[in-house]
């Protein structure tokens, strides 16, 4: 009976963050990184069913602060799946001076692992450099899993902010599931709660309302409209039941991310991202959980109760 209390307790506190901005460097250039988001139309892509622009809001900076020539960087980007994306000039945008978005046509379901600076024409930037990205936000039971990739698109109209999250639901168990927008929930920072809206044709914005089947998986955007242009999305709320919600923490200020050393390509420890990468390390750290507390009460002689 205790694993299963532990485990209830496990479901209503908040996945981990982002940890947004992620900092690295080679100890010549810092790297910053401020955050992800897809633009289908950035540098003037013509958007398809199949890709999309995921777009790295970055800074570069020289820790000897008195050298203040340009850095000259190439970018690559690897996903999950350890494909590499090159950009071109066209989708590399100048902010202010170091700061930059930096776009890679990619399949729309990419993961991003790893952004590789690579320095080899600037004559004083040192060798080349990786930072990786935060792993998916995720939470798992023996029901449902809920994996999000991030924010699709945030726009303006008329004093009020639509938002559009990415995110994946995992049906765990033996029976179908009914899904619709109702299940979920959008918490700002100040703590007012949106709901997210059922699909609109006219549109294509929302989730439709579905059932799923034992072990499969929908992948979908959530639409959150007339948010207040000053709210940012902090919690994204599932409610699998009237009894049980899963909360995941989605707030990409919600600390500083950081490397202790560089780490080159070669370096680099392998990073399973991917969807069922994913989903797998969730489920094996609740099966520790019960694992663990099974032990217990086993000597304790109480039997076993099912999740």
């Amino acid at each position: 009976m205790k694993w299963k209390a532990l485990a209830l307790v496990l479901l209503l506190l908040p996945a981990s963050a982002l940890g947004y901005p992620l900092q690295s460097s080679n100890g010549v250039v810092n790297c910053t990184i401020f955050g992800t988001f897809k633009d289908s139309g950035f540098g003037g892509y013509s958007s398809s069913d199949s890709n999309s622009v995921l777009v790295v809001d970055a800074s570069l900076g020289r820790i000897n602060q008195s050298d203040n020539s340009p850095i000259e960087a190439a970018y690559t980007l690897t996903d999950g799946n350890d494909r590499i994306y090159k950009t071109r000039s066209e989708y590399v945008k100048e902010l202010q001076n170091g700061r930059q978005l930096i776009g890679f046509v990619v399949p729309r379901e990419t993961i991003a692992k790893s952004l590789t600076i690579d320095l080899s024409q600037d004559s004083s930037g040192g060798e080349q450099f990786m930072q990786r990205f935060p792993d998916l936000v995720n939470l798992s039971n023996d029901n449902v899993t809920i994996l999000y990739y991030g924010l699709l698109r945030s726009s303006i109209a008329s004093q009020k902010k639509t938002l559009e999250l990415d995110v994946a639901i995992t049906n765990n168990g033996t029976d179908r599931m009914e899904l619709d927008a109702t299940n979920f929930t959008l918490k700002d920072q100040w703590g007012w709660v949106y709901q997210s809206k059922e699909y609109d044709s006219s549109t294509r914005k929302g989730i439709k309302s579905m059932v799923l089947e034992p072990n499969a998986t929908i992948r979908s955007a959530l639409a959150f409209v007339s948010l207040s242009p000053q709210s940012r999305p902090v919690e994204l709320v599932y409610r699998y039941s009237d009894q049980i919600s899963m909360t995941l923490n989605i707030d990409t200020e919600a600390g500083l991310g950081s490397q202790d050393k560089c780490l080159d390509s070669k370096e680099a420890e392998e990073t399973d991202s991917s969807l069922a990468g994913s989903i797998k390390a969730t489920k094996a750290r609740l099966a520790k959980v019960k694992k663990f507390n099974n032990s217990e009460e086993n000597e304790e002689a109480k039997g076993h109760d099912e999740l």
